[in-house]
């Protein structure tokens, strides 16, 4: 039973973290879901808070910023490669792992 906890709070940090990602790429594109994006990031941060202890806020935290830079990444080549399959399979990526996120969360996708 410990390990699926550990399998849930991992989600919450990763979705914290990818969201993090999209609302901060939003900013820098001036995309107006900005604002819509900071609350599901909001929403993931505090699941991600009541589930995290002493014994795992290191390693958390350590997720967390890791999928953000991963995310952010592919956000990046998404937007600004030269390559065109090259982006479009970066957003699908982009897409697929928040929709994975989504389903975490009652009434989402």
């Amino acid at each position: 039973m410990l390990r699926a906890q550990d399998d849930l709070v991992k989600s919450f940090a990763s979705c914290a973290g990818r969201y993090s990602a999209e609302m901060e790429h939003a900013w820098l594109i001036n995309d107006p879901k900005a604002e819509d994006l900071e609350l599901r990031r909001s929403g993931f941060v505090e699941l991600l808070e009541a589930t995290t202890t002493a014994a795992n806020a290191q390693f958390v935290l350590h997720h967390r910023i890791n999928t953000k830079h991963a995310h952010a990444r592919l956000l990046q080549t998404a937007s600004f490669h030269s390559d065109t399959d090259e982006s479009v399979t970066a957003r699908k990526l982009a897409l697929r792992l928040l929709e994975q996120c989504e389903l975490l969360i009652l009434g989402g996708a």
